[in-house]
């Protein structure tokens, strides 16, 4: 899913739940043979198994939900309940408990009824401006465009002070970190395959320019295509 209409089928789609995992993980790293094709599957996470996410798995950074239907009806009753009229204290009970939960989902800096701290608060005071550093500093190393491509794609926002959220941000440096990967897998085989190859790969990939390389699917393309022209072409490398 590379082109611009499949990448955008994919947004549409991710708006109604349809394929919204895509958005919660790197595209992997998978060797090819000489047709193309993944010498063995690439693993599969195990939250990536319908039974395994309606039974409350998610990816790393995500909070679990037993029952997202009681979830989210728990949700609707206490909002209603917060906005009627004092009563027999209902409204008080309900009103803690929705704001506890929203302290817990989004990191903020009340403390569970337990007294034990939020973990996503103390990370987020500690590593936030450091992790923006982080990111920053992979502008150059990855290109303007794909920087950008990155922060909106993951971040929704064009500068790595704008995200809020600190596993946003930890997701953004993951996948600039394997942009910069990326790029030194294809510096390390590009001197070996003849530019003629070169501008015939991108025109079958339907690919930009190397240094104007903008999203993730195509760089992942390009390399991958780059290193099995060199393994045809030198057996003994691969």
């Amino acid at each position: 899913m590379t082109s611009a209409e499949a990448q955008a089928f994919k947004r549409a789609c991710s708006c109604f739940g349809l394929g919204r995992y895509f958005y919660d993980f790197d595209p992997p790293w998978v060797d090819i043979d000489d047709k193309s094709r993944p010498k063995k599957p690439p693993a599969l996470a195990s939250w990536m198994v319908p039974d395994n996410c309606r039974n409350g798995q998610r990816p790393s950074g995500r909070v679990p939900v037993a029952n997202p239907q009681a979830s989210q009806a728990t949700n609707v009753n206490s909002s209603r309940t917060a906005g009627s009229a004092p009563g027999n204290g209902s409204k008080s009970t309900t009103h803690s408990a929705a704001v506890n939960t929203s302290r817990h989902n989004t990191g903020g800096n009340g403390s569970p009824k337990n007294g034990s701290k939020p973990e996503a608060a103390g990370a987020q005071s500690q590593n936030g401006p450091e992790l923006g550093k982080r990111i920053a500093a992979l502008q150059e190393t990855v290109g303007a465009k794909l920087y950008r491509w990155v922060l909106r794609e993951y971040g929704h926002a064009s500068q790595p002070h704008l995200v809020r959220d600190i596993q946003l941000k930890k997701k953004i440096l993951d996948v600039l970190e394997s942009a910069t990967r990326g790029l030194r897998r294809m510096e390390a085989v590009l001197d070996r395959v003849p530019e003629q190859q070169v501008n015939a790969l991108l025109a079958k990939l339907q690919a930009p320019p190397l240094n104007e390389i903008a999203d993730m699917a195509t760089l992942v393309q390009v390399v991958q295509g780059l290193e099995s022209i060199v393994n045809r072409s030198h057996p003994s490398a691969a």
